[in-house]
């Protein structure tokens, strides 16, 4: 044999030359993409296709389908003509399309469509946005609905991007946030959890950054568009407040400032009380207003219809879907239950190295969610209204330094699951 005919052809190398280019290659396109916008450019893609999915398949084209109206609160000869009314119940998204409407108009029934509860008014946030995007017409306010929560969805993995960088983890991470299957219902009914989630993670990314007015109206927001924010809120303020305190008695004890007299020093207003004050008088001044203009106090409605004695209502779920096993909406509620047991384990056994706010919140949302109603746990809807236990427990995953890979494919696999689901059905 000719001894140039073993020789390698121009412009190759080893096995081992080659994979360790493309090896730097991927390193290289992986440091590229670690930016939040990343996640963003993936989320609204993603639930732009879904969105898109469900109402060519499950709305038969026709995007009023998402508010999921009811004869039992919407009037058909009285709706506005792009509204299908089912004779069905209904579902909440109903409710928020009416006040998208017109957000300034609280009377109970408007539009052909009666309020079920002076809560709802609590949480105008998200129809606010869909009014403005709508520019107050009507015929364009299902699509703005859906549009909102798809660019909810994408802010959602913005934050978790900002979140899982200050972490130390690759941006992209910040999809394990928008990646919670409860959303999918959120965008595929025209609900509120996302846009409460997006301006929740919007602030707590903000104070991170030590950006105080920017994370308190990001709060504000937030508390305008979900209720319970308000008490994630207050636990950021309640943790602000013990771990000054707590820096106050350390230095007493070690006589840093000759005694206890350095305590009372610790309420003098600081510019980082911005974050808590601007959103939570910003939520008492609201619930004044709704109280004058409807003669209820919007929070003490909603406290009694969402929340009862703890654990009755996880126990209530778990016995009610169990009796339906093996059905569909009961293999969907066990698994999707627990997927969340799984993530709450993570996020316990990740607590200790986490950042004392992600501690805080944590605990606040899983007592909450601990005396949820019966009503919540028994609803077949991917626990949407249990976000914030995922969201909270995603927070404390990425302080873990061990690999995350095991939650990112349970999580990842539920919302594929859901999303062929909701793809089919209304």
């Amino acid at each position: 044999m000719n001894a140039t005919s073993t020789r390698i052809a121009p412009g190759h190398g080893s096995p081992g030359r080659h994979w360790a280019e493309q090896s730097q290659r991927f390193v290289t396109v992986a440091r590229r993409c670690d930016s939040p916008v990343t996640p963003l450019c993936v989320a609204v893609p993603l639930a732009t296709l879904f969105a898109l999915l469900r109402w060519s398949v499950a709305a038969h084209r026709r995007l009023g389908e998402f508010v999921v109206a009811g004869t039992r609160y919407a009037d058909p000869e009285r709706v506005p003509k792009t509204l299908p009314v089912q004779s069905i119940y209904g579902y909440d998204g109903q409710f928020y399309y009416r006040l998208g409407l017109d957000p300034f108009d609280l009377a109970r029934t408007a539009f052909g469509i009666r309020l079920d509860s002076f809560s709802r008014v609590e949480r105008m946030g998200y129809p606010f946005l869909a009014w403005l995007v709508s520019g107050g017409q009507h015929a364009w306010l299902p699509l703005a609905l859906v549009v909102v929560n798809v660019a909810a969805c994408g802010v959602v993995a913005l934050a978790g991007g900002f979140l899982a960088r200050s972490a130390g983890r690759h941006a992209l991470w910040g999809l394990a946030f928008a990646g919670y299957w409860g959303y999918l219902w959120t965008i595929g009914r025209d609900l509120t959890e996302l846009t409460a989630a997006a301006f929740v993670l919007l602030g707590v990314a903000a104070l991170v950054r030590g950006a105080p007015v920017w994370s308190g109206l990001a709060f504000l927001c937030a508390v305008l568009s979900k209720e319970t924010s308000a008490l994630l809120v207050a636990t950021l303020a309640l943790v602000a407040l013990w771990q000054r305190f707590g820096s106050a008695r350390h230095a007493a004890a070690t006589g840093a400032t000759g005694g206890a007299g350095g305590t009372p020093r610790q309420l003098t207003p600081r510019r980082s009380d911005a974050a808590f004050v601007i959103p939570l008088l910003g939520f008492v001044a609201w619930q004044v207003v709704l109280w004058h203009a409807t003669g209820k106090l919007p929070i003490y409605k909603s406290g009694g219809e969402n929340l009862g004695i703890p654990l009755v209502g996880l126990f209530s779920g778990f016995s009610h879907y169990l009796s339906l096993f093996p059905s569909t909406a009961s293999v969907f509620w066990m698994a999707e239950f627990g997927v969340l047991i799984l993530v709450t384990i993570g996020a316990a056994l990740s607590f200790r190295g986490a950042r004392v706010e992600y501690r805080g919140l944590w605990v606040a949302s899983v007592l909450l969610a601990l005396s949820t109603a019966k009503g919540i746990w028994l609803g077949d809807v991917g626990f949407r209204s249990l976000d914030d236990v995922y969201l909270t427990g995603w927070l404390l995953l990425l302080s873990r330094r061990r690999t995350l890979s095991p939650w990112a494919l349970i999580g990842a696999g539920t919302w594929l699951a859901v999303f062929a689901e909701l793809v089919r059905f209304v």
